[in-house]
């Protein structure tokens, strides 16, 4: 490899690395910290957070977030370096080296590929040495295909190689790189849920209304903000559900309040049906509450969905089904809800097992099933709780 004739080789300059030189101090490692952990919520901040590593190392800092391949560049932060020498990297990559390091384990480069292999590559002739990037330090985390985070810090041949005190620096800052990166992936996996979920939710056939253990509202369907927004005897204040009968508020808090005392003691919650008069006197809300499936923890109680609000309209000609409203209400399968409809409508459970065209053992399967489900251990029960949801749900 052609080098300039006063330079030295990038063995021997790290090999001469200075070890002798001030130490970083607790503010700016206390700064850097701080950042690493609010670039997890608010990723700009990680750019902060490069230009203070960048200064400290005297290179120039980047942060990987995905690995580039073939089809996407990757999601990169980075500070101090050339715009085109990035958009070089891109060319280079499936060449470079410097990649799948020890799991937290910060290296540099001259220390992770033999020097001679090294500088014979086409990554460090036509990428490293044009560019000037000879020195490069760098630290990985993996999980699965859930995290690929690599940081590297880079700089020129005049700088020399990075010294042991640089690197424990770094080694100072991986436990919250660590900590900043898995909450980071965590909240991009929690805000593709709630996504979904949102969007399933404005699917549903019934207007629906989650609450937290606290009685706050933390979502709303489509159909549900149609019908606060109304505010016919139903509406929103300060994120809590709110009846304009005095009546009916108090039964939708005592229903509310059951259902999340059954929710944290993690047991199965009969629904509690209401009707809700509307002031303008065109009828009935139907109202179904039931708590949430799971537990919810005394710890995260404030976040945690508690409570499901089924709301129905009588003028609403576009009611589901029964056994559609009876299977979203209670949870339970198309078949379940077939059984448990035969039952409500006077049918034996052997009778309703012919109807359905199935044996009288999987009809038994089934009925246990709902009982789980719906916190009810008889049938007679079952049979009262699907009859009051029908008909106050217009069904």
């Amino acid at each position: 490899m052609t080098r300039p004739a006063a330079s030295r080789s990038p063995a021997r300059a790290a090999a001469s690395s200075s070890t002798a030189e001030p130490a970083a101090s607790p503010e700016l490692r206390e700064r850097l910290t701080l950042l690493l952990h609010e670039g997890a919520i608010n990723p700009r901040r990680w750019r902060e957070f490069l230009e203070g590593l960048g200064r400290r190392l005297k290179g120039a800092a980047t942060l990987i977030l995905r690995s580039p391949h073939v089809a996407e560049a990757g999601l990169l932060y980075s500070w101090g370096g050339n715009d085109e020498v990035l958009g070089q990297y891109h060319r280079y990559f499936p060449l470079d080296p410097f990649v799948n390091l020890p799991e937290k384990q910060v290296i540099t480069m001259h220390e992770f590929v033999p020097v001679e292999q090294l500088e014979r590559s086409r990554f460090f002739t036509e990428y490293l040495v044009p560019w000037d990037a000879i020195y490069n330090l760098g630290v990985d985390l993996h999980d699965g295909d859930r995290l690929y985070a690599r940081l590297r810090v880079t700089r020129g041949r005049h700088a020399g190689n990075f010294t042991t005190a640089e690197k424990r620096f770094v080694e100072s800052l991986v436990p919250h790189f660590d900590i900043a990166m898995r909450t980071h992936a965590a909240l991009d996996a929690t805000k593709m849920e709630r996504a979904i979920y949102a969007d399933a939710m404005d699917h549903l056939t019934l207007a629906t209304v989650i609450l937290d253990a606290s009685g706050h509202v933390i979502h709303t369907n489509a159909l549900a903000r149609d019908i606060l927004q109304r505010q016919d005897g139903i509406s929103l204040a300060n994120d809590t559900l709110v009846l304009t009968h005095p009546a009916d508020a108090q039964r939708l808090r005592d229903a509310i309040a059951r259902a999340i005392a059954v929710g944290r003691a993690a047991k199965p919650g009969i629904v509690e049906v209401l009707r809700a008069r509307r002031p303008s006197g065109s009828g009935y809300y139907g109202m179904m509450i039931r708590p949430t499936a799971g537990s919810v923890e005394a710890d995260e109680f404030s976040v945690s969905p508690a409570v499901a609000v089924f709301i129905s309209v009588e003028e609403n000609s576009q009611a589901a089904p029964p056994i559609e409203t009876i299977r979203k209400l209670f949870e339970l399968t198309h078949k379940e809800a077939q059984l448990a409809l035969c039952l409500a409508n006077g049918r034996s459970l052997q009778e309703a097992a012919s109807d359905l065209g199935i044996t009288l053992n999987t009809a038994r399967a089934h009925l246990r099933s709902t009982f789980s489900k719906t916190g009810i251990d008889r049938q007679a029960r079952l049979v009262r709780a699907i009859l009051r949801s029908v008909a106050q749900l217009g069904g």
